[in-house]
């Protein structure tokens, strides 16, 4: 498989200008065995084939290396955290600062359900608390389509599973088709397009200068090869306040502690501060 993964990421930088071999190996296999058994085709060899002579399914295959599934309030342990001890040490850390601004960055934000879940319980604990801290949610994904889905901000029941029934009734119309998010809560994410391979920067532009109280990038790392690990890694690292929370997925907790720069904060979830 070696042998043809490689003829595959030749083709693809050859013809697309597009370098795949920035992923994981074992998920550039499985990705790709994937597509073969999808499109029928009977060997590897044949779907390079197909792949040269389809620009339909090249596209497809680039698609299924960029994981666009999310949930809603997808780790209910590190939402807990952030609701019981994350957000009461920021809001009353930065209501001492003339801003009294808590910056959020959420990176590789898919569909917008992350940004949101943390739009919905920083407005819920605001409310609840009778704080008048300001968060400013920055959100970013790589790709155009779940910006804009993002920014539409309906989706099916499946999405919701994790979330309050009292969120739902309280953020949320429901129709036939799914529901859709209140503007009010719409307007709290401000959305774009962002590389975070991009060495040129180091932060979504619309926030500045960075600088961020919190960090949120789950269930992306471990699609990449180690050194492109390091490589976002020390972005977040750079962009985080020094008192700040960095928040990943659950499977890549081992790979934040093998970066070296950031410290646990409660094991075992995936909330770590900077060392």
């Amino acid at each position: 498989m070696r042998n043809i993964l490689h003829k595959i990421e030749t083709f693809f930088q050859e013809r697309y200008e597009r370098d795949i071999s920035i992923y994981a190996e074992s998920f550039l296999d499985t990705t790709i065995n994937e597509r073969v058994v999808a499109t029928a085709s009977k060997t590897a060899d044949d779907y390079l084939a197909l792949l040269e002579s389809n620009k339909d399914e090249a596209s497809l295959l680039l698609d299924s290396l960029t994981n666009a599934y999310s949930e809603f309030f997808r780790n209910p342990l590190t939402f807990a955290l952030l609701e019981q001890f994350i957000l009461p040490k920021l809001t009353n850390e930065n209501s001492k600062l003339p801003s009294g601004e808590i910056r959020v960055w959420s990176a590789g934000c898919s569909a917008g359900q992350e940004p949101y879940s943390l739009a919905m319980l920083t407005d819920h604990f605001k409310t609840t608390h009778l704080i008048n801290s300001r968060f400013r949610i920055f959100a970013t994904d790589i790709s155009t389509k779940q910006i804009e889905i993002a920014r539409q901000g309906f989706y099916d029941v499946k999405t919701l599973q994790n979330t309050r029934m009292s969120f739902i009734k309280k953020y949320f119309e429901e129709n036939k088709n799914g529901f859709l998010l209140h503007d009010g809560i719409k307007k709290q994410v401000d959305f774009s397009l962002f590389d975070l391979l991009n060495n040129g920067s180091s932060a979504p532009p619309a926030s500045i200068f960075g600088d961020f109280d919190l960090i949120m990038c789950s269930n992306v790392l471990f699609y990449y090869r180690p050194e492109i690990r390091k490589m976002i890694l020390s972005k977040f690292h750079r962009s985080l306040k020094s008192d700040g929370f960095f928040i990943t997925g659950e499977a890549e907790v081992s790979v934040v502690k093998s970066f070296g720069k950031f410290r646990q904060f409660a094991s075992p979830a995936p909330i770590f501060t900077k060392s």
